[in-house]
């Protein structure tokens, strides 16, 4: 296999889930110290206790380190944007700290990226339920896959394609400018990051698709913004590098949730230019784009998963 040239960044604040976010960042550290891949957390210098502790903790480390910035609470872009300025390899790798760590994983998505002309990939995410994420240690990532596709809805909250797990040249990174800092708090600053990296790939073309904002069930039923980002890495859902995503509460009162309506008020702006076209992706353009272009082989029934999903809460108490 060829020796990765790879870094990998997760942005930390610690103003939330302090302890939590703690020992997750214990789990990567675990995972990844003396691996042959950099590993760089983007870290809002406050509050200075738990900063510390993640100093302490990676002290010994040569391949971990911490790019501390004064930021506003939440602000995930700025903090990715300082971690990405000590990038040094060729690649990197966008992780956030609630996906389980698994070194075996970034080395296929690595190799799979590494073969691609283009240098780019994104990957699938399986948001596991509570009942699953305590299963983690002894589930592989590979059986949860296949749990996801047996409608285990009780261990799988459901599969994120579009993922913001992505692997992509640093150098085009930079020359969109990375990521765009007047998101600040939960959403779309990582669909907005994506919309200007595939579309400085060649990937996509902008369109009124991109201002078409619904929510999908299976994601080969999705529509507009989620679909034009989908589209181009539909393969990805036929190879092995699922990645995983642990279960943590969500208080939509939070003042990092609530700041979503402004962040996708701020994203509709910025692309509000694209009003006069007319959307072009109806309810089956991903499905028959992977039926077409990715299964050769029409009769695959264990694919019914990506476009039949189930409502998952009616498998949970």
């Amino acid at each position: 296999m060829h020796t990765p040239d790879l870094s990998i960044v997760i942005p930390l604040d610690f103003h939330r889930r302090s302890w939590d976010l703690y020992r997750r960042v214990k789990g990567f550290v675990a995972a990844f110290a003396g691996q042959p891949v950099q590993l760089i957390f983007g870290c809002n210098a406050a509050p200075q206790f738990w900063v510390k502790c993640l100093q302490r903790l990676i002290a010994k480390h040569s391949n971990i380190q911490v790019c501390l910035v004064d930021a506003e609470a939440s602000s995930l872009s700025k903090l990715r944007n300082t971690a990405l300025a000590a990038v040094q390899t060729q690649y990197v790798l966008f992780l956030d700290v609630d996906i389980v760590p698994d070194w075996h994983l970034v080395e296929l998505a690595y190799q799979h990226v590494f073969a691609q002309p283009k240098q780019i990939g994104m990957f699938p995410c399986l948001y596991l339920s509570k009942s699953g994420s305590k299963l983690i240690s002894k589930t592989s990532a590979a059986e949860f896959k296949d749990h996801y596709y047996d409608f285990r809805r009780d261990l799988i909250l459901h599969l994120a394609f579009p993922s913001s797990i992505v692997i992509t040249d640093i150098a085009s990174v930079h020359e969109i400018g990375g990521f765009d800092e007047q998101f600040v708090g939960h959403g779309y600053e990582d669909f907005d990051f994506m919309l200007r990296l595939f579309q400085h790939k060649g990937l996509i073309e902008y369109s009124a698709d991109i201002l078409v904002d619904e929510p999908y069930l299976a994601p080969l039923m999705s529509v507009g913004l989620r679909a034009v980002l989908a589209k181009p890495f539909l393969d990805s859902l036929i190879q092995p590098v699922y990645f995983l995503h642990k279960f943590h509460k969500k208080d939509k009162e939070e003042g990092y949730y609530k700041k979503r309506a402004l962040n996708k008020a701020l994203f509709i702006n910025k692309y509000q230019k694209l009003k006069e076209e007319k959307p072009h992706f109806n309810q089956l353009s991903l499905l028959n784009s992977f039926f077409n272009e990715v299964i050769k082989e029409k009769n695959s029934p264990k694919h019914v998963v990506l476009w039949a999903e189930l409502e998952g809460y009616k498998f949970r108490n």
